[in-house]
């Protein structure tokens, strides 16, 4: 069973199990020139600076190292640098968090997701279209738009009994360049 402990440990199991995710690496916040250097192998538009802390952390979005640096203080010991999907906001089909619990009897599934340009992994909790808890059964999920989609990712994956903070595009994107990009998954924080 796969135990997620903290933002970096998170962001090792994603390279580890081989997911779809915009670039993102984790560094000291000391480390100017790894820092540097990852923006320098991006050519984005934009980047997000995360709190490794805790989810729902501090953030912010920034165009450039530069624009980063005074930035870097706000964070604790160590900060999480990624590309940001901003830039393609119109091509979300959907987005939020889902978890699928196999416990042997009956799969679970609990969704919370949007499938709106405005919706985001951090406002989806604010005002979600879909608010589910049920079984796979259900036929009221497979009308969601790109939910085949995603629950074929999470089961080529095994991304079983942990939350899986995704997006769902309509064009392929992240490191793979998929349909389905992995913002985060968390098992215990």
């Amino acid at each position: 069973m796969i135990e997620i402990t903290d933002k970096k440990d998170a962001v090792e199991t994603m390279r580890r199990l081989g997911l779809n995710y915009f670039p993102l690496d984790v560094f000291q916040v000391t480390d100017l020139q790894g820092i540097e250097g990852f923006f320098n192998a991006h050519k984005a538009s934009e980047f997000v600076l995360r709190s490794t802390d805790k989810a729902d952390g501090q953030f912010f979005f920034v165009n450039s190292f530069k624009q980063a640096l005074p930035l870097l203080a706000s964070f604790g010991s160590h900060v999480t640098v990624s590309v940001s999907y901003n830039p393609y906001k119109e091509d979300i089909v959907l987005v939020g968090d889902v978890k699928v619990t196999k416990d042997g009897f009956q799969d679970m599934i609990d969704l919370i997701a949007r499938d709106d340009e405005e919706g985001t992994n951090r406002n989806v909790y604010d005002n979600p279209k879909y608010n589910l808890h049920t079984t796979l059964d259900d036929e009221k999920l497979w009308e969601i738009p790109g939910f085949t989609k995603l629950m074929d990712y999470i089961s080529t994956h095994e991304l079983y009994n942990m939350i899986v903070e995704f997006i769902v595009y309509d064009i392929k994107l992240g490191v793979k360049k998929e349909n389905v990009v992995i913002v985060e998954i968390r098992t215990d924080y």
